[in-house]
This record gives structure tokens, C-alpha cells and sequence, in this order.
């Protein structure tokens, strides 16, 4: 009797279950917006008190397919169809026929079910086959945050070497949805999600840590090759996505069907080292093309110099002493008065560019020859032919032999203009500072 009442059992289960699963059903999916990348499909509507298996999809159900969304048909865990547009399929020869499908006739489609109920008494009164529904996400997934953990190394075309740090996000889109399913979730139950995928800035899952190894590989082509300034990157998104895109594309299409579709970046860091180095090379080309801002800066560091001998109450007069012996000797001083000397020349050259005529009427007056013509213009006397005497040099003359020199360094070897001498009141004679090379006093 145990094993009759088993076999009933089982007759009763299978048949109900069976008829049960004949009802034709509808599937869709609502948006799976930024979070899901794969939902299984559920029946979304069913005739009258079906309690059918959602694992079986019966021959003539309706699948609605929304925009922005792929749809993969499993039977028995193997995609056997899928589609990447959007709109309305009917799915055809199920391993579960319908009764109502209509297809083959009613006779025939009892047969099918007398066979497949044959099947479910075998396996216990259980369903021997597993149909599903999928939906993939084919949006652009947006806002992936990404940061480097250690500063990248990045070939400045005017830095040379620096260190950076980036932070930014960068954006995937699933391109070829059997792959994506086959290789990364294959038949889930429920949802697989974005996280289960990428992961987090703080926890990142294998695709992350492959995207900000990439990096490295990104900034040397930006920099190398382009020429691109490591302050102009962000400007340069562009290029940034196409760099990414031929490191990470060709990887992750063929074995997760992913490619990389828009990268920004929103911050970029040199280290403290770099950093430093950068501001001193900027400060460099500021003297450079600015003559008068190297001699205002070289002023400002004697002078900063000399306040801070001032304030040492225990050596104020020996500090300031030493600034004086060392103007005396070219060193200090000298570079205070090279500066001046710099400067003073330079707003002389540019008031003499700015009012080139001035000069003009003191020219019209012409010279007087030692014959006693006036007024001759050229090198020559207009009236006895006697050349122009040359003007007598004006200025200092330095030690080289140099004449004429009007600033306070020789325009021929460049040494500064000799101080000159005075003498204390202690009797110390050739000082040439501006404190007594014996007492320290200063010059009166």
C-alpha cells in the first residue's frame, strides 16, 4: 500500500503541477536604473489560480523587453536566445508545451503533457527542466568614483618627473550581455548588482583595482606622448577616456562583454616634493623674463636680512657689521647694489623708450669746431673738414681700464663700482663699508 500511495502521490503532484504550468504567462521588467546590472524575470501576470513553477515558462508566453535592456532566454542554465531591443516576444518551443498555446493542436499538446507528467513522476514528482527569463542592464553606469592610493608618477613635459595624486570618476556599460551573464553571474537567483561587480572605492572588487592600474599607463601616454602639462589634465577629458578605453576595452569586452565609456577627472595633487619643486621653477621663470622682479626680490632678501640682524639684541651691531663687510668685499652688499644697479638701469632703458624725442632738441644744437663753426650736425666741421672731438668719458673708470661707466658695474668685466673710502672717528682709515672695520660704528 506504501508504495501504491506513493505512486498516487506522485500521479496527483505531477498532473496538477503539469497543468498548472500550462497557463501562458507575461514577463517585463521594470527600470533597473544604476544598482542592477542582471534581474531574473518573474511572471508578472497569470491566468486564474495559477500556481505554476516560475522556473517553467510555458510555449506562447509574452516577454516585454523595455528600452535600455538586453533579454536572455536560459533553458536548462544554457542561454539558448537573447535580444537587445526593445519591445514585445513570444517565447516558442518551450521544453514545457501549453495546452493553450495552440500550437500542434489539442491532442498533441496532451501528449506532450502526458510525457512530460511521465518525467515528473520519475524525478519524485518534480520539475525535470529549468526555463528562466533575464533582463541585463545596458545603461551607461554612471559616477564610479576612483582615487589613487599612492601618488602616480607622471612625465610633466615642463616639470620633468613629478608625483601626483587623482581622484575623479569614470563610467561601464555592458556592451555584450551573454558574456556579461556567462562570465560574472550566470543564473542568479533574484538580482546581481553593481557593487557585486565593481565594488567600492573603499572595498573594490577585481574591475576597479584592473581600472586604477590602468592609470599609471594613462598619465605616461598624457604626458609623453601629448605634451599635456599635469595642471591642464582635467581640461583633457577627451583624450584621458581614449587612453583608458585602448588599455581597459579590448580586456574587458572579451571576458566580461564591459567597456569603459566616459572617464573625468576631478582632482589632481602633486606630493609635497613635487610640489616644491614646481613652485621654485616657477619662481625661476618669473626672474627670468622679469628682470625687474629679480632685482626687487634680491632688495627684499637684503633687506629682510638685515631686520633680521636688527632684531638679535645680543649681535645686532656685529650682524649689520658683517652686512657691510661683506658689501665691502663684493658679497652681500655687492649683490644689493647689483640689484639696485639692475633695476635702476632697467627704468632708465624704459623711460628712454618711452620718450625717444627728448633727446632730439639737444641734438639740433650741433657742436662747435675748434675753428670757431657752430652748429655742425654731422662728424665732420662744415667749414675746415676737422673731425668731430670725441666726447670725454663720463662716469667711473674701472680697474680693467673700462671708462664711462654710469652704473655700479663695469660694463666690461662686470665688477662692482669701488666703494669709497672714509675714515672714523676712532682713526680706523679705508673703510669702505658703511661701519667701521675697527669699532663697528657706523659711517657718519
Amino acid at each position: 500500500m506504501g508504495l501504491i500511495r506513493n505512486i498516487v502521490g506522485a500521479i496527483g503532484s505531477s498532473i496538477s503541477s503539469t497543468v498548472a504550468d500550462q497557463y501562458v504567462e507575461f514577463f517585463t521588467c521594470d527600470s533597473l536604473g544604476q544598482d542592477v546590472l542582471v534581474r531574473q524575470g518573474a511572471a508578472r501576470m497569470q491566468k486564474g489560480n495559477n500556481k505554476g513553477n516560475v522556473d517553467v515558462i510555458s510555449n506562447g508566453s509574452k516577454i516585454a523587453v523595455p528600452e535600455g535592456t538586453a533579454l536572455l532566454l536560459v533553458d536548462n542554465g544554457k542561454v539558448v536566445d537573447f535580444t537587445c531591443e526593445a519591445g514585445m516576444y513570444t517565447w516558442d518551443s518551450s521544453s514545457a508545451p501549453s495546452v493553450f498555446a495552440g500550437q500542434g493542436g489539442f491532442m498533441d499538446n496532451m501528449k506532450a503533457i502526458v510525457g512530460e507528467t511521465w518525467n515528473r513522476m520519475k524525478a519524485g514528482g518534480e520539475i525535470s527542466t529549468q526555463q528562466r527569463v533575464y533582463f541585463v542592464n545596458m545603461l551607461e553606469i554612471r559616477d564610479q568614483k576612483f582615487g589613487t592610493p599612492t601618488a602616480q608618477v607622471y612625465p610633466d613635459p615642463e616639470y620633468r618627473k613629478i608625483y601626483v595624486r587623482l581622484n575623479g570618476v569614470f563610467s561601464f556599460k555592458v556592451v555584450d550581455p551573454v558574456t556579461f551573464f556567462k562570465t560574472q553571474c550566470s543564473s542568479v537567483v533574484g538580482e546581481y548588482k553593481v557593487g557585486q561587480f565593481m565594488g567600492t572605492p573603499a572595498s573594490p572588487m577585481q574591475p576597479r583595482l584592473e581600472f586604477l592600474d590602468r592609470v599609471a599607463e594613462m598619465l605616461n601616454k598624457c604626458g609623453s606622448i601629448d605634451k599635456i602639462s599635469f595642471a591642464e589634465l582635467p581640461s583633457h577629458q577627451g583624450k584621458i577616456r581614449e587612453y583608458m578605453q585602448d588599455a581597459l576595452d579590448q580586456e574587458w569586452l572579451q571576458n566580461r562583454g564591459v567597456v569603459v565609456s566616459t572617464v573625468a577627472i576631478s582632482g589632481i595633487t602633486p606630493d609635497d616634493k613635487s610640489r616644491e619643486r614646481i613652485e621654485k621653477i616657477d619662481e625661476a621663470k618669473m626672474y627670468g623674463e622679469d628682470q625687474n622682479a629679480l632685482a626687487a626680490q634680491a632688495i627684499l632678501g637684503q633687506t629682510e636680512a638685515m631686520k633680521l640682524a636688527g632684531g638679535n639684541a645680543n649681535g645686532a651691531v656685529n650682524g649689520l657689521m658683517g652686512i657691510g663687510m661683506m658689501g665691502g668685499m663684493g658679497a652681500g652688499g655687492g649683490m644689493g647694489q647689483a640689484a639696485f644697479g639692475m633695476l635702476q638701469q632697467n627704468q632708465q632703458a624704459q623711460m628712454q623708450q618711452a620718450a625717444p624725442m627728448q633727446a632730439a632738441p639737444a641734438q639740433a644744437a650741433g657742436w662747435t669746431c675748434s675753428c670757431g663753426q657752430a652748429g655742425n650736425q654731422g662728424k665732420f666741421c662744415m667749414n675746415c673738414g676737422q673731425p668731430q672731438p670725441a666726447p670725454a668719458p663720463a662716469g667711473w673708470t674701472c680697474s680693467c681700464g673700462q671708462a664711462g661707466n654710469q652704473g655700479k658695474f663695469c660694463m666690461n668685466c662686470g665688477q662692482p663700482q669701488p666703494a669709497a673710502e672714509w675714515t672714523c672717528s676712532c682713526g680706523q682709515a679705508g673703510n669702505k663699508g658703511k661701519f667701521c672695520m675697527n669699532c663697528g660704528k657706523p659711517q657718519a
